[in-house]
This record gives C-alpha cells, sequence and structure tokens, in this order.
C-alpha cells in the first residue's frame, strides 16, 4: 500500500460536539499508524492551544495557525508571520469600532484589552481561556495568527480593505486573520516537500470555513458530515458526522482501513 500523508482538522473532525474524541477516531488513528502512514493535524489553534489534543492523539506533527507554523518530527519546518504595519492598521480601525483583537505569537496569546465578553465566549468555546492582556504586544513579537472579536454586520469594516491578509469566521463573535499567501494548503505543501510525498497521496480532512484550501488542493479532500456547507460541494468524499463514526467511516470507505 503507498504510503499517505493524511491531515486533519481539530474542532469538529477530531473533537466531536461535546470536545471529545470518539472512541472510533481514537481506533482509525491506530489501525492509520500501523499502516505506516504519516499523520498530521492541521488547525488554527496555536501549537500551546493543542496539547492535549497531540497527547490525546499522540500525532505530534503539525499545521498551526491556519498554516503559518509547521511542525514535522519536532522541527519547524515553516513560519510564516503577519507583517506588523498591517496589524497596526487593522488595530486603529478595530478600537474605532471597539472591535478587541488578540494576537498569537510563537509561545503565547495576547489581548489588546483587559476583558471583553466576545473573547471569553469565542475562546471559551473551545476550552480556551481569556488572554492576558498587554498593550500593543505584536510590536515587538512575531505574530502568526490575529483574532478579531465582532458579529458578521463588521466583516465589511475589513474585508477587501486589507490586501495582506484573509479573514475565516469561526464563531459568530470572532474570525481568524492570516496573511493572504497563507492558508492550511500552503502549510501541507511544506509537509510533502519535506516528505518528498506526492500531492495524489496526501489526504485533508475537515468541516470548517478555514479548511477549503486544504480540501481542495488535496489528491483527497474528505469533508465531515458536519461540515459548512460549501466544504461539502468540494470535497471528494462526504463521510458521516463526527459524532457518527465519521472518520472511522470516511478511512474504511478509502480502504486505508
Amino acid at each position: 500500500m503507498t504510503k499517505k500523508l493524511i491531515f486533519f482538522d481539530i474542532d469538529g473532525t477530531l473533537y466531536d460536539h461535546h470536545h471529545q474524541i470518539p472512541e472510533t477516531t481514537h481506533q482509525a488513528i491506530r489501525e492509520l499508524k500501523a499502516a505506516g502512514h504519516i499523520l498530521a493535524i492541521a488547525t488554527g489553534r496555536a501549537p500551546y492551544a493543542m496539547k492535549q489534543v497531540i497527547a490525546d492523539t499522540e500525532i505530534p506533527n503539525f499545521i498551526a495557525f491556519n498554516g503559518q507554523y509547521v511542525v514535522y518530527n519536532a522541527e519547524v519546518i515553516h513560519r510564516n508571520p503577519l507583517d506588523g504595519e498591517t496589524l497596526s492598521t487593522l488595530q486603529r480601525i478595530a478600537r474605532q469600532h471597539d472591535h478587541p483583537m488578540v494576537f498569537l505569537g510563537e509561545k503565547e496569546a495576547v489581548a489588546n484589552i483587559p476583558h471583553h465578553h466576545h473573547i471569553e465566549q469565542s475562546m471559551g468555546s473551545i476550552k480556551l481561556d481569556h488572554p492576558r492582556y498587554e498593550d500593543d504586544y505584536f510590536m515587538d513579537h512575531a505574530i502568526f495568527q490575529a483574532l478579531m472579536f465582532h458579529d458578521a454586520e463588521g466583516d465589511a469594516l475589513y474585508d477587501e480593505q486589507h490586501p495582506l491578509v484573509k479573514f475565516y469566521r469561526w464563531h459568530e463573535f470572532s474570525r481568524d486573520v492570516v496573511p493572504s499567501n497563507g492558508s492550511k494548503a500552503e502549510g501541507i505543501k511544506k509537509f510533502a516537500e519535506k516528505t518528498g510525498i506526492q500531492q495524489a497521496d496526501i489526504i485533508a480532512i475537515g468541516d470548517g470555513n478555514n479548511d477549503f484550501e486544504m480540501i481542495d488542493w488535496a489528491g483527497t479532500g474528505i469533508a465531515m458530515g458536519n461540515a459548512v456547507p460549501g466544504l461539502k460541494e468540494i470535497a471528494d468524499y462526504v463521510t458521516t458526522d463526527v459524532g457518527d463514526n465519521g472518520i472511522m467511516n470516511a478511512f474504511q470507505h478509502l480502504k486505508l482501513i
């Protein structure tokens, strides 16, 4: 069997709706590893916000910050921070409209406001605490992703205005901000270069708005049954819901387990 390079999103893909990893997902991961395939996590989370899932799955390879920070065999093989001037401009506009921000550096996340209920609600939904506050943290640290906190009505203030960044909505009150040349797909390409595995032998599976590029680029793109509708439309295969053995069913369908 040809060795595959397989990428898993976290929330809604590895983690179910109760923020648990189903036993059938654990079983699928064990069987894929035993068959010799290379597994990796591809997420919008920071490395320090995925320690538990790495421990739970024993998958040490990952793409963090939606493709801006890539680790393979404990080596950082790609870093793509945001432009500081762009962050300064975004923060200036955000402050004019009382939209808080969180800046994600290599070691920690830092908020530009001591406390805000949108930060607490959004980050709390994925079991993360409200970050500590430090003014202008991005001025002295490399920032790989920012979080902006506002509802969909605020999108027009930023969309199309900043060509060096793009936005992924992941919560009612929050969007990720990443470099316009970055995505999970770009992170996957770095893995491909490092491992020598061809695009045709790369599998990506996810459910969210930040998964479109990797599902489209991978040799086989799989959408979870609970995925956003547009992702299902471009996927090569749509499996069942994360809570209905979605991961196991996907790889049984591909005859990899």
